[in-house]
């Protein structure tokens, strides 16, 4: 009998934990073209709750059952919920289940909510750039949230009991829509989606605040997971190893000492918060005790002379976008020495050019580099060289019909622009020298690579190969495999195609715009991307066809990163030109500031040049600089 006790027990014990929240995604409401965009952004929702230490299914809406116990359902961009869909979250409602829905049109979803569609709304000039929200937000909830938004479903309420929670601001502080409504049972509906545009703390928050009206234990979970979280560095003996590095007398160590009895009193007065079961509380002293944990650790790093310390800055716009002034100075304040600019792409531009098309109004990089050099900040305009990320589709048309893009095997036009087309090449080296010309300290270049074997297999890029060494036969198998009788010259001719483009472009700098810098992301995995994707980098160091490579050593593996920057700087004099990447926010890794300066210790001891953290948002404005400037960026 006791057994089947203790079973019943964890098996319900198991349910409570498992069953509180569920984030849903489209597969039913969405057109199949939508599914893989509704599941990314549903995904990203759930790791806010799983890296808070709290648990949430990720689940479809054909998964929706009506006898589903789950408290609070969050519902990421399900458009037009079909019938069966509706009348379950309806039953699933009047039990209670509380519901977020983020960014739909449904005339029937939307009368659950008391609430009506209105209009689909498109803006890219920043009307929709933070979310305020009011008195009635749930406990801890953030007060504001920053997010760009290009796009809402607009409604409007026809109940009075529905009501607005939060309101967009365009970025010049203005109110224009409503970003949140409230109904009176506690359920939410947001006129696009969270995205992981930056502030993803706020947003974090905002999803516990919302989870704990239904279930209380949240802010508890959070405060627990965040707690050993924060004390790691101390109970791994990390931060008393680095702070025995410091003289015994030092002033730094005598702070480090102070902030060190701090720690201690904030650890106990969480542990307190945590036995009252004081869930907010305990959260609270949770994070104040992570900050304390991270500044003190920050400390008992130095700022090294001469190291360039670099961000990357994928927006083109800066942290505020129409304000580089506020950007610039917050970096320079920070400690940052350099920021990467992405402001131009194969089919696009940040400010008027006479050679790529400009996508927005302004001239963003005319004011970056104005604002930087104000603030002593170099700044290198980043262009995306070959891939059509974020060219319009008209663009990318273009180039498919002048035949400058890569095919697939099968005469496939793809989204990328061919390195062994001549015209290209060309159109780059203007596009380079156009940028250099604009009073920049750098030109950056990213995606200097075909994306990957098979996009070089097109007729096109075959033909050229034939033309230079002869024809072929049982293509594409002579070049893919391993044996294949013209391999080895294929990759060969294929690397040489993007060198020679770097080739090109260094040359005009060098003739036209003296004093202008050559840098290039490169991948992080040598020699492997070689044969990859065309990018024998480490021969554009040893050449001087570059001046800095950045190589993309986005990883959380420590062993991994070790192993990438022993290959990196195997010769001594190759790594005083590596900028090491760092990926505080990229796909590959997710890190924090512990973490990056971990990483920022071995790539000091391979003696680079510096590092480049990947992204300048507000996760690294607020989280990780203020940590690096404790000590490695210290002014």
């Amino acid at each position: 009998m006791r057994f089947f006790l203790t079973l019943f027990i964890l098996l319900f014990a198991w349910w409570v934990r498992a069953a509180a929240i569920a984030v849903v995604h489209g597969e039913l409401s969405v057109k199949e073209g939508e599914r893989r965009y509704s599941k990314s952004v549903a995904t990203l929702a759930q790791r806010w709750y799983v890296e808070a230490g709290v648990e949430a299914d990720l689940i479809s809406d054909a998964q929706l059952s009506p006898s589903a116990a789950y408290k609070l359902l969050v519902l990421v961009y399900c458009d037009q919920p079909p019938a069966t869909v509706i009348t379950t979250l309806q039953k699933l409602m009047a039990r209670g289940t509380r519901v977020v829905v983020c960014y739909s049109a449904s005339k029937e979803l939307a009368a659950l909510f008391g609430l009506k569609p209105v209009s689909y709304k498109r803006d890219d000039n920043g009307a929709w750039s933070l979310m305020t929200f009011g008195e009635q937000r749930p406990k801890g909830a953030p007060t504001t949230v920053l997010q760009t938004s290009s796009n809402l479903f607009t409604v409007a309420a026809t109940q009075a009991s529905t009501t607005p929670l939060a309101w967009w601001s365009n970025r010049a502080g203005k109110r224009t829509d409503v970003a949140w409504w409230r109904t009176a049972r506690g359920s939410y509906w947001m006129t696009h989606v969270l995205t992981g545009d930056g502030d993803e703390a706020a947003k974090q928050r905002l999803l516990l605040a919302i989870a704990a009206e239904s279930h209380p234990d949240v802010w508890l979970q959070a405060a627990r997971h965040m707690m050993q979280i924060a004390v790691k560095p101390v109970t791994d003996g990390s931060l008393l190893i680095r702070t025995n590095t410091l003289p015994k007398t030092s002033a730094r160590r005598e702070q480090i000492e102070r902030a060190n009895d701090f720690i201690r009193s904030l650890w106990e007065m969480t542990q307190q918060s945590i036995r009252q079961k004081r869930g907010y509380l305990a959260y609270q002293n949770a994070c104040d005790l992570r900050d304390c944990v991270n500044r003190t650790y920050g400390m008992t790093y130095w700022a090294r002379s001469g190291e360039i310390k670099g961000v990357w800055d994928h927006s083109g716009r800066g942290l505020y976008p129409g304000d580089w002034p506020r950007t610039a100075k917050m970096l320079a304040q920070a400690g940052i020495t350099d920021i990467y600019v992405n402001v131009a792409g194969a089919a696009f531009a940040l400010y008027p050019s006479k050679v790529l098309p400009q996508r927005l109004a302004g001239d963003a990089l005319r004011e970056a580099v104005a604002a930087c050099r104000k603030y002593g900040v170099r700044v290198h305009a980043w262009i995306l060289c070959y891939s059509c990320t974020n060219a319009a589709k008209e663009a990318v048309e273009e180039f498919q019909r002048k035949g400058w893009t890569l095919q697939d095997v099968s005469g496939k036009e793809l989204r990328w622009l061919d390195p062994t087309h001549p015209e290209v090449r060309k159109y780059l080296c203007r596009a380079t020298v156009e940028l250099a010309r604009a009073g920049v300290d750098g030109v950056h270049l990213d995606f200097i690579r075909f994306p990957d074997l098979p996009s070089s297999l097109g007729p096109r890029t075959r033909a050229r190969f034939e033309a230079k060494h002869g024809k072929t036969t049982n293509w594409p198998t002579c070049v893919t495999d391993a044996n294949g009788a013209h391999r080895t010259a294929f990759l060969n001719w294929r690397e040489a195609q993007v060198a020679e483009t770097v080739l090109e472009i260094r040359a005009l700098l060098r003739k036209q715009t003296p004093g202008v810098e050559l840098s290039a992301a490169v991948y992080g995995k040598y020699p492997s991307c070689v044969n990859s994707v065309g990018q024998d980098w480490i021969s554009w160091l040893r050449t001087g066809l570059i001046d800095y490579a950045l190589p993309m050593n986005y990883t959380e593996n420590m062993e991994a990163l070790k192993s990438w920057l022993g290959t990196q700087t195997a010769d001594p004099r190759l790594a005083t030109k590596i900028i090491s990447g760092i990926g505080v926010t990229a796909a590959e890794s997710r890190l924090d500031a512990i973490e990056v300066l971990q990483q920022i210790d071995v790539i000091r001891r391979m003696k680079c040049k510096g590092f480049a953290l990947f992204d300048l948002d507000e996760n690294l404005r607020q989280n990780i600089l203020p940590i690096l400037s404790e000590g490695v960026t210290k002014q």
